[in-house]
């Protein structure tokens, strides 16, 4: 089969899931890539890639941010604007016209403009999460008021577009199952790729780990929180405690939590070997949708986690079984401070996780998954057998 990857970006291994689903597309079939790209770095990461041709339109970061202000006045959603630059839908057209696919994936929402322009190619979409939901939960409990205008914005033109490609029957592809009462037809459940190795336990103190891309609200909110509400009480029970943040771009605020037991490791090629030496993994994320990719590989690699209830229902892991959940800061402080210094309460939770995370996010998981939601293009009375992961 012919399949024609479309992407808004590089896939790496900042962008795993992208990477992932394209490597495995590209062991079984014809595979071509068009994708957006930013700077001379992604156009070298785009010749390593596993594909027949490839065809790279440039979406420099001032036109992307002209585009996505331009879009507050035209009512297309920002993040379609951002990834819409003016080669990129002539060359998807000539792909079409001279490559001739059996199918077009198209992956995430900022490609979500794109399903007409395919014309009568089957097309199925990566959105990993319904997106406005995010929006949605940003227009209420943003940190200011820009982020709760831009939250509402958002939501609203977002939703109305995924809405219609529900309406559309394109297979949609999410990373986790819609919570119980708002499943919607059509959608596929492939979970995202965490092939981390068991790590060998070797910190040299009590060490607290968070992972996350620092350019991301969420991410950003949610670690602030946890230093200036938590982190105290947390040195006050573990005194040699110490928290160290891995993560790409992190913003000057972040640069500025160093100290008091805090390190930062900006930029890391891997992150792995952090995993090893981490004692407790933290996800301290309040708002969002999806599974959480720093959940993944912590259970992967073997490391008990504390997170918010909202990431455990998310990925579907149950407190004091896979992770151990907290809310408040007082929660907090007790499930991260009991697992800094229980070895037995640490064993049996990264157990439980790891063996999780293989069931449901291994390379060899994940390809049944994928094999059943191509399915929906290739063979859909196979893909609407039960037990088949549809809504």
């Amino acid at each position: 089969m012919k399949i024609l990857f479309v992407a808004p970006w590089m896939p790496s291994t900042y962008r795993p899931r992208s990477l992932a689903f394209l490597e495995i597309l590209a062991e079984e079939h014809e595979v071509a890539f068009l994708a957006l790209t930013h700077d001379d770095n992604e156009v070298r990461e785009a010749e390593a890639l596993p594909v027949a041709n490839r065809s790279l339109v440039p979406n420099t970061k001032a036109g992307a941010m002209v585009r996505s202000l331009r879009s507050l006045v035209t009512g297309q959603s920002l993040q379609t604007g951002y990834a819409d630059p003016g080669g990129l839908r002539a060359e998807l057209r000539r792909m079409l016209d001279e490559w001739k696919p059996d199918v077009v994936h198209l992956n995430v929402f900022r490609t979500a403009h794109l399903v007409e322009e395919c014309g009568d190619v089957p097309v199925v979409i990566d959105l990993d999460e319904f997106r406005s939901e995010y929006y949605e939960q940003l227009a209420e409990t943003g940190s200011n008021l820009a982020w709760r205008a831009l939250g509402r914005v958002e939501q609203r033109r977002m939703k109305a577009r995924e809405d219609k490609l529900v309406d559309m029957r394109v297979p949609i592809i999410l990373s986790a199952p819609d919570l119980s009462g708002q499943e919607r037809p059509g959608t596929y459940v492939v979970r995202s790729i965490c092939d981390f190795p068991l790590q060998p336990h070797t910190a040299q103190a009590p060490t607290v780990l968070f992972v996350g891309r620092l350019s991301y609200e969420a991410n950003i909110e949610g670690l602030m929180w946890f230093v200036r509400d938590c982190w105290p009480g947390i040195r006050q029970a573990v005194p040699d405690a110490r928290l160290r943040i891995v993560g790409q771009d992190p913003p000057r605020s972040v640069k500025a939590l160093v100290g008091n037991g805090i390190e930062l490791v900006a930029n890391a090629p891997r992150i792995e070997p952090h995993y090893g030496d981490a004692t407790v993994a933290i996800a301290p994320i309040f708002r969002g949708t999806g599974i959480q990719m720093k959940l993944i590989q912590a259970l992967s690699a073997g490391v008990p986690t504390v997170t918010s209830a909202m990431v455990a229902a998310r990925a579907g892991v149950r407190d004091g079984e896979h992770v151990r959940t907290a809310e408040d800061p007082q929660g907090w402080i007790a499930a991260t401070a009991e697992l800094l210094t229980s070895p037995r309460e640490r064993e049996r939770l990264a157990v439980n996780g790891r063996e999780w995370a293989v069931a449901n996010h291994s390379s060899a998981a994940v390809r049944g998954q994928l094999a059943v939601a191509y399915a929906a293009v290739t063979d859909p009375q196979r893909a609407t057998r039960p037990g088949h992961h549809i809504h």
